[in-house]
């Protein structure tokens, strides 16, 4: 019978014939008598499942057998005695082994001489072991059939617990790459917002750019051919001012007649005209800048010698206070700049800020220099934002602004190199931010 089983033992055992390219089952033997470790040795000698030997290691005492498993975790099964220096050594031993070592993996069997001073369900039921065995029924076939049997629970667990390490490192993993992959999409998203902003600002300022070279392709026919008649019909109209002034004098040496109130109308008229000349003369006046702004070509300048110089000649008020005492260098074109100080400045006093709420402010970053015009006044509705720069558009009555200021402003602004970026909130106020390119050597401020 015993050779039965061992051969029933052995085919499972036999897997394999690679035995010695496997790393062995390590088996560690915990016994205070020496004879029980060769006897164990010598059954078990021949022993292999699933094409693995076994590999022994030796332990006399509770001491000796947590050395061995505090260094040594590949340790599968333990055989271990109950009774060695103490009573209880073996069972301290299991709760050592499972509780401070955390070892829940290792197949633990108990092997006693003296059974009967310790019950085995009592045993089995407060000990975290595996088997419970009496040393004299140990026979060689015993002894195999309970090594496979932990062998192969050993395997199951250890199984178990590397697909759930395994399945925990991909969750990790999966985690990582789930982030990285919304940190992808999120600035796959941003950059496609920004090109889609980007590509809004190229197509409004396409436009933009469109608008006003229509307006100067028209103003340059028309602004000669304005200008002469209206030359003309200005000097014709001083004469006739002059012959009427003369006429009215005249009639008031009559003493009081009944055309004292027609003259009076004709004199309103004169005013009314002489008026709407002077707004022809300024609407083309404005036109011809579009039509070659100036030969001057951008040259390096101290933007803090500029914004002095222009603001100490519109008003005795500090309005900008230049924030380091460097020399701030910049490439512009010095008439043309000055030229939109004043459109900016006018549009914001026009807004009805007060001379002391209008504040300028220059900063520079990245090679690029900005002149803020703020004021605190009524501010700009959103559907007008986008038209402010068209030519002849004005939010004022007709005959109180000529429309022109912001457009030709943008226009001098974008022949040096710029532009004019604005922002504005109803009932606080607008900024206008004229940007600029810095000059190649600078002492750079912010």
């Amino acid at each position: 019978m015993p050779n039965s089983t061992f051969s029933f033992l052995a085919s499972e055992s036999a897997q394999t014939t690679q035995t010695s390219q496997l790393p062995p089952w390590k088996v560690l033997v915990v016994d205070d008598e020496p004879e029980i470790h060769d006897v164990t040795i010598m059954a078990l000698s021949k022993f292999t499942y699933e094409g693995r030997e076994l590999s022994f290691l030796h332990a006399y005492s509770k001491a000796e057998a947590m050395k061995h498993m505090q260094s040594d975790p590949e340790i599968c099964v333990v055989l271990l005695d109950v009774i060695m220096e103490t009573d209880n050594a073996g069972l301290e031993c299991v709760r050592q082994i499972r509780q401070e070592l955390n070892n829940h993996d290792v197949r633990i069997i108990l092997r006693t001489g003296q059974p009967s001073t310790i019950p085995e369900h009592e045993v089995m039921l407060k000990y975290d072991i595996n088997d419970y065995k009496n040393k004299v029924d140990l026979t060689k076939s015993r002894l195999y059939i309970t090594m496979t049997s932990a062998l192969r629970a050993f395997r199951d667990i250890k199984k178990q617990s590397d697909l759930a390490r395994e399945l925990k490192e991909l969750n990790e993993t999966l985690e990582d790459k789930v982030e990285k992959r919304t940190a992808e999409l999120l600035a796959s998203n941003r950059s496609l917002r920004e090109a889609k902003d980007k590509i809004i600002r190229q197509q409004a300022t396409l436009v933009q750019s469109e608008k006003m070279a229509s307006v100067g392709y028209l103003a340059a026919g028309m602004a000669h051919e304005i200008n002469n008649p209206l030359g003309a019909l200005k000097c014709n109209f001083a004469v006739l001012k002059d012959y009427i002034d003369s006429l009215f004098e005249k009639v008031e040496g009559f003493g009081e007649n009944q055309l004292a109130s027609d003259f009076t109308d004709i004199g309103e008229l004169l005013e009314d005209n002489a008026i709407d000349l002077n707004r022809i003369e300024r609407i083309v006046a404005a036109l011809s800048v579009f039509n070659g702004v100036s030969d001057e070509q951008p040259r390096e300048y101290d933007l803090n010698e500029i914004l002095t110089t222009f603001c100490s000649e519109i008003t005795d008020q500090k309005i900008y206070e230049s924030p380091h005492d460097k020399s701030v260098q910049i490439m512009c074109c010095r008439e043309q700049l000055l030229k939109v100080f004043e459109a900016l400045y006018l549009n914001a006093k026009e807004s009805g800020s007060e001379i002391s709420d209008v504040k300028i402010t220059a900063s520079k970053s990245a090679g690029v220099v900005r002149i803020v015009f703020e004021d605190t006044g009524c501010g700009i509705e959103p559907d007008k934002l986008t038209r402010i720069f068209d030519p002849f558009y004005t939010t004022k009555p007709v005959g109180a602004n000529v429309g022109l200021g912001l457009t030709i402003a943008l226009m001098m602004a974008k022949n040096q190199g710029g532009d004019i970026i604005v922002a504005s909130k109803l009932g606080i106020g607008s900024q206008f931010e004229i940007q600029l390119p810095a000059a190649e050597v600078d002492e750079s401020f912010d």
